[in-house]
């Protein structure tokens, strides 16, 4: 059974995107509020990643605007977003994620590694200290802050890539595919950690290549097709009949 997500009354508007076209992407425009989960729906190819990317300054904007809080906003790489409090849990938790070979304490702290030196060092104590708690509040099953990440279950090696973003503090957070291929209880704790994320104010954008995952967590779905979108659907009225006619294209 899934975990049904409880939906809030969506805060305020946190980010207008108009007309973004990068990568696969076609003139896309959305809006995302405050504790709301917009579900990111498509095939394959649909130009989704694409979206995201462009959102975190990992892809060339051909054109399109970008707006925060009402304030137009230029990301040119993943450092500029990472500022404008926007995160991105990428789907490749193997390659874009993770350095496996390297301890709990550390993945989670690099990202916001420039805050933790002092003249030049890594304030250690405090690294652990920040580890330690993320361990605590996600519940991430692990010997300790330094045991190597690979030695980790699928759901916790994701909880320590969502917990080194939630580090930097995002208003937005997106997740791409954020329980792909882990078992059933992970997945209900990424769920549970989503909610709270939601009340606490953080706009989620969610791109899931389950259909059922979407259904059940998103309150609003965009669906896309060869890099168009084809259909914005409330969670109300979303089928997978329907979210699946948009997916290919049809009207």
């Amino acid at each position: 059974s899934m975990y049904p997500h409880v939906k809030q009354s969506p805060g305020e508007c946190i980010l207008k995107v108009d007309h973004l076209t990068c990568g696969k992407a076609k003139d896309v425009s959305f809006n995302l509020h405050r504790g709301e989960i917009l579900g990111l729906f498509g095939l394959m190819g649909a130009g989704r990643t694409s979206v995201v990317r462009g959102l975190f300054g990992d892809l060339y904007l051909r054109n399109g605007s970008i707006e925060i809080l009402g304030n137009s906003i230029k990301n040119r790489s993943p450092k500029d977003a990472i500022h404008n409090k926007i995160a991105y849990v990428p789907n490749e938790r193997k390659v874009e994620g993770l350095m496996l070979s390297d301890s709990v304490r550390f993945n989670i702290s690099i990202a916001v590694i420039n805050s933790l030196q002092k003249h030049f060092k890594v304030d250690q104590k405090a690294e652990k200290n920040m580890a330690d708690t993320w361990v605590e509040k996600l519940g991430i099953r692990t010997p300790s802050p330094e045991t190597r990440v690979d030695n980790l279950s699928g759901g916790n090696q994701q909880k320590v890539v969502i917990a080194r973003w939630l580090q930097t503090a995002p208003d937005i957070l997106i997740l791409n595919d954020p329980t792909r291929g882990i078992d059933v209880g992970a997945k209900a704790e990424i769920y549970s950690l989503m909610e709270d994320l939601c009340r606490q104010g953080i706009g989620i954008i969610m791109i899931s290549s389950e259909l059922q995952e979407t259904l059940s967590m998103a309150d609003r779905i965009l669906v896309m097709s060869e890099g168009k979108v084809t259909g914005e659907v409330p969670r109300e009225e979303a089928t997978q009949e329907n979210l699946m006619k948009l997916a290919v294209g049809g009207i």
